[in-house]
């Protein structure tokens, strides 16, 4: 693929993503609506006042890899972590939850809301019927940092996250009604740093890019607004993978997985077209097998292994794998197309029709056609000096992940 084509590439690419990411106003809504309902929880005459509870977000709308659904039937999943100033010894988890469930029921009543909290293992599921488009997840928690760093710490373990760690509800657990320190622990916040630190030296150059193409401060612009090519690299994935395993959605590969793996192997590439590629190949190095068990280790709590399902689930690692290899193809066949729109027609069954034709509308008419031939001695996006065709290698495709 000539230079200029893949200068067009890479610019197609991020017309794209911004077609997968939520729009500002949605953003605004959200975080406006789950910011109501800390502050209801928080309010004086609320039963968890007087533990200061705390509203914020985990997961992909935290991460800002948050991705619009395919359909307009579909809603955001909006994550949420209600956490309070209680100690877990204090406690039992049920009482917790129920705690937090009966003040989200006051809520949705004081709002004239026709829909009321449903209760799941973990959380409480919020749902808005105002055309939103989106539901809130809110998982009670407790702060944990303390035993999660002793916990660690008599494994030989340790990391600069464990104090961010939180203690969390579980209804299928046998000690759900019992006065017993031993909850569930996660670590949203730590995780999010960890992620934060693998795209630091993008993440603040493009927010001091931002800042200057407006005349403003740093500080004065939103973090959401930024967006760097690993946040853009896991949208893409996800839609691809969204796509593929549309009729098999409890064995498609899960988020949590491609965000990690795709955080590792990320190397603070300002293009996004090279992070992609990049990323993609280096995937399945950061994933272990020790004995027979495959491992994709919490980067925050390296004793939780995000693929522990694949032993139960057999399907579930060869479908990551196949994903993964259709992914490779399908960026092969795109970097020996002549032109965008030929790299378009190949995508829209893999992304979408829908957000392949945004992202042609963003891209200047004059553009989408072939590109003149590469100049001599041109250099490459990718690479030093062009070689024709550029190729994504595909490790072992029988034995696709590392042994440890």
């Amino acid at each position: 693929m000539p230079y200029e084509l893949k200068t067009r590439f890479a610019k197609f690419l991020q017309y794209l993503a911004e077609a997968l990411d939520i729009s500002e106003t949605r953003y605004k809504q959200a975080e406006d609506r789950y910011q109501a309902l800390g502050k209801w929880l928080g309010r004086q005459e609320s039963i968890l006042a007087p533990y200061h509870p705390e509203i914020y977000p985990q997961g992909s709308f935290r991460l800002g890899t948050v991705i619009k659904p395919i359909s307009d039937a579909e809603e955001y999943d909006i994550d949420l972590v209600c956490e309070m100033r209680l100690e877990k010894e204090r406690v039992r988890q049920k009482r917790l939850k129920e705690a937090v469930g009966q003040e989200i029921l006051t809520y949705t009543q004081a709002n004239n809301m026709k829909s009321r909290p449903e209760e799941g293992r973990r959380c409480w599921t919020l749902n808005y019927a105002d055309g939103a488009q989106f539901h809130l997840d809110i998982l009670p928690a407790l702060p944990d940092g303390n035993s999660f760093r002793l916990l660690l710490e008599s494994k030989g373990l340790s990391n600069d996250w464990s104090g961010l760690a939180i203690a969390i509800t579980d209804n299928t657990l046998p000690n759900y009604d019992l006065l017993d320190p031993n909850w569930p622990q996660s670590n949203p916040r730590g995780y999010a740093e960890w992620f934060r630190e693998r795209m630091k030296t993008q993440f603040e150059s493009q927010r001091k890019f931002l800042a200057e193409s407006i005349q403003a401060n740093v500080e004065d612009i939103p973090e959401y607004r930024v967006r760097t090519p690993l946040q853009r690299t896991v949208q893409i994935l996800k839609r691809h993978r969204d796509i593929m395993f549309g009729e098999d959605q409890d064995n498609k590969p899960i988020s949590i997985i491609i965000t990690t793996l795709a955080a590792h192997a990320y190397r603070n590439e300002g293009d996004l077209l090279e992070a992609l590629i990049n990323i993609v190949n280096g995937m399945p190095l950061y994933i272990q097998k020790i004995g027979a068990v495959y491992w994709v280790a919490n980067p925050v709590n390296p004793l939780e292994n995000f693929a522990d399902k694949w032993g139960e689930h057999p399907q579930r690692e060869r479908n990551f794998r196949l994903w993964l290899q259709q992914v490779q193809k399908d960026l092969n066949r795109a970097l020996q197309s002549e032109d965008i729109q030929a790299i378009s027609e190949l995508l829209k069954p893999r992304l979408g029709e829908r957000v392949i034709n945004e992202a042609l509308q963003k891209f200047p008419k004059s553009d989408i056609g072939k590109s003149p031939a590469i100049p001599a001695g041109s250099v490459g996006i990718l690479s030093g000096r062009y070689h024709e065709p550029p190729k994504i290698e595909i490790r072992n495709p029988s034995k696709p992940w590392s042994d440890a």
